[in-house]
Formats: structure tokens, sequence, C-alpha cells
């Protein structure tokens, strides 16, 4: 029992070690957030310009709008601060967004429990400086999925960035088809509003980073296997496919962005339901 002490206090010294180098690695002075993208086109919203400009039109590739027009809409009441202001009350969304991810992942506060809230926290962290939705979506996912608003939750992350509709394989190995449907219309109708706007416009080049166009033939063989192997679980209905798919997410993305590897984390409350979520599947 000392000796597994011992190692359970080691565990969590490097995990609250690596969170340290995490939120270090992030918290870069002066760094140019993400948020600017969507100051930037909810400005363009108040002043009835597009929505959408070709890449060619933006000053700096940080503020290239990839996202479905409603979260524009939404940021419109936060251009009426001064801009410092509103990425205050921003970054204190994304750290509500934190919060949220936590408290499924600490409702049993055993050492395993601890160390992956801490790894979690210091990835989404790591990403405040930058000011990038993923928090917000990462905390929507964490606390909706297990409710019966599971659905539309997961519709409104995919209508942000489309990787998160990865999690639909949980939904299929629970035979929820249903619910699979529901996620599928709440996108759909979210991002079928692009096509009011100049959608012509809309940017497809990837941003930052990525994978895709540093090692091409590895993200592809990279994103085959993990495809394979999700549609495996799915198809078997395995209740592995929650987290599978989670874990999916960060790995099949082009773009290299540290913070979509706190994905995993929203599939604690199914993959705690266990035999909750067999029930549901036919």
């Amino acid at each position: 029992m000392k000796a597994e002490s011992v190692a359970r206090r080691l565990a969590l010294v490097i995990a609250t070690f690596g969170v340290v180098l995490l939120i270090g690695a992030g918290w870069t002075p002066h760094v140019k957030p993400d948020a600017d993208a969507y100051w930037l086109a909810a400005l363009r919203l108040r002043e009835g310009q597009p929505l959408y400009l070709p890449v060619s039109a933006y000053a700096d590739e940080i503020d290239i709008y990839r996202y479905a027009p409603w979260f524009a809409y939404g940021w419109v009441p936060l251009t009426y601060l001064p801009q410092e202001v509103a990425y205050t009350v921003w970054r204190g969304l994304l750290a509500a967004g934190i919060v949220a991810t936590l408290i499924p992942i600490l409702r049993r506060p055993t050492p395993a429990a601890l160390i992956l809230a801490l790894l979690t926290g210091g990835l989404l962290a790591s990403n405040l400086p930058a000011a990038n939705v993923t928090a917000l979506i990462v905390g929507l996912l964490a606390v909706g999925l297990p409710t019966r608003l599971g659905p539309v939750a997961l519709g409104v992350a995919g209508s942000l960035k489309i990787f998160p509709l990865l999690l639909l394989a949980g939904y299929v190995a629970e035979r929820r088809w249903r619910d699979a449907a529901i996620t599928l219309l709440v996108a759909s109708f979210l991002w079928l509003h692009l096509l009011l706007f100049d959608w012509q416009a809309y940017p497809t080049s990837l941003g930052g980073v990525a994978l895709y166009s540093v090692a091409p033939l590895i993200w592809v063989a990279v994103a085959l296997a993990g495809m394979v192997i999700l549609g495996g679980l799915a198809w078997r209905g395995s209740r592995w496919s929650w987290l599978a798919a989670g874990a999916a997410i960060p790995l099949l993305v082009p773009r290299i962005w540290l913070p979509d590897a706190s994905y995993p984390a929203t599939t604690v409350a199914q993959l705690g339901a266990g035999g909750e979520t067999s029930g549901r599947r036919r």
C-alpha cells in the first residue's frame, strides 16, 4: 500500500508538472488571438459587409473566419464593448467551459480522475491566450452529451468544427438512430444558413500547422486507420466507441492543435454509464 501511495503521488506530481508545461507553452506574451477572427466577422455583420472573404483579403491568417454564420451573430453583442473588455468576457466563458469539462471527471475523485482532470484542464488552459472556441465546445459536449439534449449539443459543436461529429459513432454503437439523426439535422440546419451569405468565398485552406500539408501520406494513413477502427467498434456496438471517437478527433484533424487532445474527456460520462447506455441501444 505504501508503494502504491508513493506511485499515486508521483503520478500527480508528474501530471501537475505537465500541466505547468502545457499552460506555459500556450501562454505566449502578445500572441495574436484566434478571437480576432470572431471579432472582425461580427463587425462585418454590423456594418453590412460580407461575412466571408477570400483568403487573400485577410491581413493575417488568424483573422480568417471559418465557422457557421450564427456564431458571428453571437459575437455581435460583444462588439459593443471595448475590445479588451470583450476578450476578457470571452475568456471568462472559455474558463467556464474548462470547469464544465472537469465536472464529470471529478464526480469520482480517484487518483486517475485527478490526473485526467489536471491534464485536460492544462490542455484547455493552454488555449486561453489564443481564445479559440475549443474550450467552449469541449465543455458543452462534456455537460451536454449525457443529457437528453446531447444530440443538440453535438449538432451545435458540429456547426462550429466538423470533426466533433465523429462522436456520432457513440450513438451508432448504442443504436440510437434518432439521436444521430437529430445531431445531423441540427448541424445541417446551422451550416445551411451559410447559403444565405457569400458562401463561395468560404475559406477552404487549412489554418495553422497542418499535418496534411507537412506529411500528407502520414495523415491519410492515420485517418484511414482511425476510421476503420472507429467504424469497427461502432458496428460491434462497443461501449468504447465513445472514447475511440474522442481520441480520433485530435488524430484525424489535419491541423495540429494541442487543445484538441482534450476531446476524449467529453466521453467520461458515457463510459461511466456502462449498463445504462447499453439499455438504450435498441
